[in-house]
């Protein structure tokens, strides 16, 4: 191994400040950070004391860090999602290796920009599609490519979203409407598409879509409810989406983590006790201040604290099916949906010779191979890993810097990555006009 890299962070929110760059906090031998873009001068002060960035290489936007000279090996990209291009193109042309959060782009075209820009700098681009870097999905992949399971037919994946999640982030937070972030087949699926183009192992011939508009509007909204959860709604001890559950208490996610296999029934859970003063996610996204009185000012102030039938701009989808044939003649269906009991992914892969089932969730991964001859079934032995995507983020980070070192290749390229998105584009497309996009 070289001597450490060095890198700058532009956007330190919660996959800029948690998602990468704490692995260099456990790793020093591997590389540190040295600069820092963040308009909010609260996560700008806090990211640059946690990672000693000294003061004069933290800069408000991303244009006054890269009006200067490299500073760094990388650049980890991780604005808001209408804000990625810009500051990715200009990085690569000053010289940065680039750490891109997905999506890479909101049309095809600035997409193929990056693509451009990344071989024009001779500069590695990597979209940070963290799934291929989860160990169930590095070992479907190895098991796909091995041959076992024949001739591969059908590919049925579905991202189950939990009710508490989509509420979070498609309700009331960043991601609640397609004008002002991205559709929620882009902004939570890109990921998905970009598995089964990687587990076809071919480009997309055709695909289409279809949608359902979320229930999750003024028109059902109780009438007696009020405008935000922590003004005393009636409807509280009954609903899924009750914010002061879901921020103040945390019972949705703890919930969550506590289930155990798909397979097995379990009565209704205990009582969790109340959490107070946790700083992560989702409380990180509705506030800068986890205490109490910080996080019921959040609750009382902000969209966040709102009913979720009365947020009033969301317009995500509630559920989207995308069926995609691809040019070997694999055929794969995907289901987003919003209304899952349990946070995580399903996958089915169905071979002329083997079928494979798989589950994917926070706290637990799994698949098992059932063979077509013999009748039998093994489950597959694999490294379990806890935390936000399995765990993934820091092991394609390491990946990344790897690759920078030229250990060994990264897991996707720029162009790899461009095609899930134009999945993305041609399913937005399919749904609103009905029409099959063909390559």
């Amino acid at each position: 191994m070289g001597p450490p890299l060095t890198g700058v962070v532009i956007g330190a929110g919660n996959r800029g400040a948690e998602a990468y760059a704490p692995l260099l906090l456990a790793h020093p031998e591997l590389g540190r950070i040295v600069g820092l873009a963040e308009p909010d001068p609260v996560r700008r002060a806090a990211f640059a004391e946690r990672y000693e960035v000294p003061a004069e290489a933290c800069f408000e936007g991303h244009e006054e860090l890269l009006a200067r000279p490299a500073m760094a090996d990388f650049a980890i990209v991780a604005t808001p999602d209408d804000r990625h291009v810009e500051p990715a193109l200009g990085a690569l042309e000053r010289g940065y290796h680039v750490l891109l959060e997905k999506p890479m782009a909101l049309n095809e075209s600035d997409g193929r920009a990056l693509v451009e820009a990344s071989a024009r700098a001779g500069r590695l681009l990597q979209v940070c599609h963290v799934l291929r870097y989860a160990p169930l999905y590095e070992a479907l992949k190895e098991l796909v490519d091995s041959g076992e399971l024949g001739e591969i037919i059908t590919i049925q994946h579905s991202e189950n979203v939990s009710t508490w999640h989509y509420a979070h982030s498609f309700c009331r937070g960043s991601w609640r409407n397609r004008r002002d972030s991205s559709p929620m087949i882009l902004a939570k699926s890109c990921h998905d598409l970009d598995l089964l183009h990687w587990l076809a192992g071919a480009p997309p011939a055709r695909l289409t879509s279809l949608s359902r508009p979320t229930q999750l509007c003024e028109a059902n909204a109780p009438p007696d409810a009020p405008q935000h959860c922590i003004e005393g709604c009636p409807h509280a001890p009954s609903c899924p989406y009750d914010a002061v559950a879901l921020y103040r208490d945390l019972t949705p996610l703890l919930l969550d983590v506590k289930k155990g296999s798909a397979l097995e029934a379990a009565p209704a859970a205990t009582p969790i006790p109340r959490v107070e003063g946790h700083r992560g996610w989702p409380v990180s996204a509705i506030t800068n201040d986890p205490s109490p009185e910080g996080v019921e000012r959040a609750l009382r102030e902000t969209r966040y604290g709102r009913c979720v039938y009365r947020v009033g701009d969301n317009d995500q989808p509630a559920s989207q099916n995308v069926d995609v044939q691809f040019r070997n003649g694999v055929n794969a269906s995907f289901t987003m949906h919003s209304t899952s009991y349990r946070e995580g992914r399903e996958t089915r892969i169905d071979g002329s010779r083997a079928s494979l089932v798989a589950g994917f969730y926070s706290v637990e991964q799994w698949a098992v191979v059932h063979d077509h001859k013999s009748g039998g079934s093994r489950r597959l032995e694999l490294a379990q890993s806890s935390g936000p995507h399995g765990g993934a983020a820091p092991r394609l980070f390491r990946g990344f810097l790897a690759a920078l070192r030229g250990e060994t290749a990264a897991l996707t390229t720029a162009e790899e990555s461009l095609w899930s998105h134009r999945m993305a584009f041609a399913a937005e497309r399919a749904a609103r006009d009905g029409v099959v996009v063909s390559w």
